[in-house]
């Protein structure tokens, strides 16, 4: 049987729970510990690629999400690639 780390055991608990409440009440025991792996494997490459943002983050040197200028920026490069392709 699949298991889970003591070391993860409480947010472990916590995915489970966000499981059910979103309606995932027929998920295996064995389904749920693959869900939350992927998931945490999705967490750290998540945390590696954006290291140092977050260790500026930390030390109060990153400013506010400009939203507008990560959405312009993204419309721009979704418009470059299309010409591009």
């Amino acid at each position: 049987m699949a298991s889970v780390r003591n070391s993860d055991f409480g947010e472990f608990c916590e995915f489970v729970s966000q499981l059910r409440e979103h309606g995932s009440n027929d998920v295996t025991p064995e389904q749920s510990v693959q869900e939350f792996r992927e998931r945490q494997e999705k967490l750290r490459r998540w945390n590696e690629r954006n290291a140092e943002s977050i260790v500026q983050a930390e030390q109060g040197k990153a400013g506010p999400l400009d939203l507008d200028g990560l959405l312009s920026r993204v419309e721009t490069r979704l418009g470059q690639r299309g010409t591009a392709e």
